[in-house]
């Protein structure tokens, strides 16, 4: 009974093995054409490679589902001969309306040209939108027909030939002079380099962007590809670079780790830019394009400038530590930087109207000319705007033409304030503004600021924090003082953090606040 029980227990489990044995092979046999089947990438590396032959038996077993399968597979289709499948291809992607729809509606015409159908070829062709077409791509062998036959194709072919009118050649040359002024600013050396460099990186941003436009209107787009792609990029640098620029000019301080942060979103979207701008030189990297796309979205290009438009707003509307002469360039880059934000964000809310037209982008780069000449006309005519100083002094001579101050009563308030900065000790307030010292004095705030610059050649910040870093040096010299840390004398004075002191104190007297006290004390 045993050996009888137990056979049918082995013939039971021999059966449940075969049935699993089964079960494992059929589903082997139907997930064998899906080992077969080819991903996007693997598609589009085929159709950079010029290798559609070798993908031909594997291209008809995969389904081909996103818009960027079908566009690239339906490449591979025309490159094998399979035109009529391709042509089916190509206008599913072009009814999908997405970024590859007037691509896709090109080789519809190629697919139609070489069919033999001419007239339907043609119809397409000039039913592209301006901007779309080339002449190289008019001039392709599949078009031979229509070139010899056709004086409507060779009128198209003529009309989107590269060339410049008098508005591109002159902003192609603004975008020259940009790059020029970006290195140099770039290049120059000077007391606040870190804002002379952020002022270069949104200068180059400007200049690259409308070089790449004009590019595009030209039609010299095909020959440079590659800055096709980068606008987008530069875009995000523009905001952070002006707004870090602006806080260095009103001598504000941030920390490295929190420029870094503005430029995270940056050097996100470079990274995703990287893969395409790679793949106009023939480098596959395998990461799917749409990832581009995702990171270079209207809505998040439009939303970050509006984001840093009011960062600088707000940065430029916080005057307490400068005169009120100071904001004259700033209120420039204020008021620019919304002006091309509105023009950015009209344009991708107009570009779905019916009314729109293409060249209505021209507005962004006219705004992004201005910019350049903006900066050109500072660094040509008043140059202390390279070196990101505080701009209190840049119109000494047609400044104060209007003022009534003479020059008795301007040194009058001048004894007046250095009485008042020596015995009432009035800088050691940390939150001291231009404002509450001209109370002090029962004067204007532009009779003070007047009498700051004229008499002094500084603005009231930088006069403040002279006699901070003075009583700084007094207070380390002083054996009372001995027990107290750097920064609390520091606060003493007025200082109100740490970065700002040692930046000015080191400015003002060539050594480190620490340096400073040991020498000090070895000389008692």
């Amino acid at each position: 009974m045993v050996l009888l029980a137990g056979k049918q227990w082995w013939y039971k489990n021999d059966a449940m093995k075969n049935k699993a044995f089964l079960a494992v092979w059929l589903l082997f046999l139907n997930a064998g054409p899906a080992f077969c089947q080819l991903t996007a990438q693997a598609i589009e590396s085929a159709v950079a490679r010029q290798k559609c032959a070798g993908i031909a038996a594997e291209l008809h077993r995969t389904p081909l589902h996103s818009e960027s399968m079908k566009f690239h597979g339906a490449v591979c289709l025309f490159r094998n001969g399979e035109t009529e499948r391709a042509l089916a291809l190509f206008r599913e992607v072009r009814q999908l309306e997405g970024q590859r729809q007037h691509i896709a509606a090109f080789w519809e015409a190629k697919c139609l040209a070489a069919l033999g159908q001419d007239s339907l070829a043609l119809a397409g062709l000039f039913a592209i939108p301006p901007g779309q077409l080339s002449e190289n791509m008019l001039r392709q062998p599949v078009f031979k027909r229509l070139a010899g036959n056709n004086p409507a194709f060779v009128r198209l072919r003529d009309s989107v030939r590269p060339q410049f009118n008098f508005w591109t050649t002159t902003l192609a040359a603004i975008a020259v002079l940009g790059l020029l002024i970006g290195v140099v600013l770039l290049l120059g050396h000077s007391r606040f380099s870190a804002g002379e460099k952020r002022l270069a990186v949104a200068v180059f941003a400007f200049a690259l962007t409308l070089a790449s436009y004009v590019l595009i209107w030209t039609g010299f787009a095909i020959r440079f590809p590659y800055l096709q792609n980068l606008w987008q990029f530069l875009t995000f640098l523009i905001g952070p670079s002006l707004f870090l620029y602006l806080k260095d000019t009103f001598q504000e301080d941030y920390t490295a780790k929190e420029a870094a942060l503005h430029y995270l979103l940056p050097a996100v979207s470079g990274l995703l830019t990287l893969p395409v701008f790679l793949s106009n030189f023939g480098i596959q990297t395998g990461i799917p394009p749409d990832l581009f796309r995702i990171g270079s979205s209207p809505v998040l290009l439009t939303g970050h400038l509006l984001f840093y438009t009011v960062l600088i707003w707000n940065t430029t509307r916080n005057d307490w530590q400068v005169d009120a002469n100071i904001k004259v360039w700033t209120n420039v880059v204020a008021r620019g930087m919304l002006l091309y934000t509105l023009a950015f964000l009209s344009y991708f809310m107009l570009v779905g109207c019916s009314f729109f037209n293409p060249q209505w982008d021209y507005a962004i780069s006219f705004v992004m000319a201005l910019g350049i000449l903006a900066v050109a006309y500072m660094g040509l005519v008043q140059r202390r705007v390279f070196r990101s100083e505080p701009i209190g002094n840049f119109f000494p001579v047609q400044k104060y033409r209007s003022s009534s101050l003479t020059d008795g009563a301007s040194i009058s308030i001048k004894n007046r304030l250095e009485r008042l900065l020596a015995e009432e000790q009035v800088f050691r307030e940390n939150e001291l503004r231009l404002t509450d010292l001209a109370a002090y004095l029962d004067i204007s705030h532009h009779q003070l600021s007047q009498v700051i610059n004229e008499q002094y050649g500084v603005n009231f910040f930088e006069l403040i924090n002279r006699y901070r870093v003075e009583h700084v040096k007094r207070l380390l010299a002083d054996p009372a003082y001995a027990q107290h840390t750097i920064i609390q004398i520091a606060y003493e004075a007025g200082f109100n953090n740490k970065v700002s002191f040692n930046r000015y104190f080191k400015k003002e007297i060539g050594l480190t606040p620490s340096a400073y006290r040991i020498r000090e004390t070895s000389l008692r």
